[in-house]
């Protein structure tokens, strides 16, 4: 009998033990949280591009003409992909976006306080020299493998003409002075 006993009790100390092992198996000391993405994109945006600032420049007032959607001070500008891949996307676009001028929705207008008024800032193509009006995808460049640079020119551009005076006297000016700032977004559409 004494034998039988010992079973048992070597029986259900296993079983404690195996049900004491499933309990700490199962404890909670902490977390392992998984994130990430999936895109479609072909390439990156080169580091630099991320942000950029374009110094326009210093302009006169008499370096435009007096007409509306005249232009001065152009600039050139890049935006540079890397990591391309074409081999399932061959093309890509790119769209800017911003405050539109009140006076022209396809340019940028001033952003901040006390900004230069009757000007804009105008983003052309560089490949056509076309204007490429905001919120509008510019045509597909074609992708190469690595690296890409896609170019582009700012220029300010004149919303508002000089007014005539009267009796030939000097009329109101459309072009302020002072500061310009202006922001724009762009986006990478793959094709």
């Amino acid at each position: 009998m004494v034998k039988n006993i010992c079973k048992c009790t070597a029986l259900c100390g296993s079983s404690l033990l195996i049900l004491m092992t499933a309990f700490s198996a199962q404890a909670s000391d902490g977390q392992v949280e998984f994130t990430g993405s999936i895109n479609d994109n072909a390439c990156t945006i080169s580091t630099e591009n991320v942000k950029k600032s374009v110094d326009l420049g210093q302009v006169r007032v008499g370096d435009f003409a007096n007409t509306v959607g005249a232009t001065a001070g152009s600039v050139p500008f890049s935006i540079s992909l890397e990591n391309c891949s074409s081999a399932t996307l061959k093309n890509a676009a790119i769209t800017f976006r911003g405050q539109q001028s009140s006076s022209d929705p396809t340019v940028l207008g001033m952003t901040g306080a006390n900004q230069v008024a009757g000007v804009g800032i105008q983003i052309n193509d560089a490949r056509t020299g076309a204007k490429l009006p905001l919120n509008t995808a510019s045509t597909d460049y074609v992708l190469r493998p690595q690296s890409n640079t896609f170019d582009f020119t700012a220029s300010y551009v004149r919303l508002v003409a000089d007014a005539e005076g009267a009796d030939g006297k000097p009329g109101v000016r459309g072009i302020g002075t002072g500061q310009v700032n202006a922001l724009a977004s762009f986006d990478v559409t793959y094709k």
